[in-house]
């Protein structure tokens, strides 16, 4: 498992934008000669730029990195020159749609976003939300897949975009498929991230990890996104022998508990089941 990607003190969108510290990766990985840094480096500087944000300088990509301003401009350049970054008038710095390109085969491999696509609009259509698979990376959840209801005016989560594993129904119900030693390891590790909060956060996952246990699915209400609750359950990906979560989330005054314990979270487990077994 990646090392978390998770900084100190940040609100819970920008807590999931940055890449891991060079400190970090130079402990896991400075004895390794097969390591190549500057395509760490590059990669690095790749997940520094965040949404809506917009062009920014060499230096701030230092400041967000740790990497140093010099090799940053080479990068920069370098991608620039490749056609994957936009350089400005004033020598900032923002990527293209050329990256897409290279989530295209990513993307392409994962065969449970063709099959759950059509089930998946049917039933964000019903309840009124939004449904997303995700993909469990270190900290969080990664939608691979989502689907928004037609009626929604919610805006629907976009591919690639991050969710805390700890927070979330999808990371919760992905937690509850790990080994004791594993999920462990997460636990000991937030416990240090999220300090004296921990302790109740922690209760609400093995809560949540037993509701997966008993009735397939767990209920996460305003964690994750104020006013919004989520229901998951896991969904396992044979073409990868990976488990994966499968969520549907809309506003709180929408989507109501008993609806979701009655039909909504049936449903949904009733889809992952089929997907999983259609996959085996």
């Amino acid at each position: 498992m990646s090392r978390s990607l998770i900084p100190a003190k940040e609100s819970p969108t920008a807590e999931l934008l940055r890449a891991p510290e060079l400190a970090d990766l130079e402990e896991s990985y400075g004895d390794d000669r097969k390591f190549i840094w500057s395509v760490a480096r590059t990669l690095q500087l790749l997940q520094a730029f965040r949404p809506d944000e917009g062009a920014i300088g060499n230096s701030e990509l230092s400041e967000r990195t740790g990497i140093a301003k010099a090799t940053v401009s080479r990068i920069t350049h370098t991608l620039t020159e490749l056609g994957y970054l936009d350089r400005t008038r004033n020598r900032q710095y923002a990527p293209t749609p050329n990256l897409l390109s290279l989530a295209r085969p990513v993307l392409g491999g994962f065969r449970i976003r063709q099959m759950a696509q059509r089930p998946m609009q049917e039933l964000a259509n019903l309840a009124g939300g939004t449904v997303g698979i995700s993909w469990p990376d270190s900290d969080t959840m990664i939608y691979i897949s989502a689907s928004i209801a037609l009626t929604s005016s919610d805006l629907m989560p976009e591919i690639g975009s991050r969710m805390s594993m700890a927070k979330s129904a999808a990371g919760r119900a992905y937690l509850s498929t790990l080994s004791d030693d594993d999920r462990q390891d997460l636990f000991d590790r937030w416990s240090i991230f999220y300090g004296a909060d921990w302790p109740d956060l922690e209760d609400r996952v093995r809560t949540a990890i037993e509701d997966v246990r008993e009735k397939g699915f767990c209920v996460v209400e305003g964690e994750w996104r104020r006013n919004v609750r989520g229901v998951a359950t896991p969904v396992y990906d044979a073409d990868h022998d990976n488990w994966l979560a499968l969520n549907c989330g809309g506003p709180a005054f929408d989507l109501d508990r008993e609806r979701i314990e009655t039909d909504i979270g049936p449903r949904l487990l009733h889809l992952a089941q089929s997907i999983s077994r259609t996959r085996s």
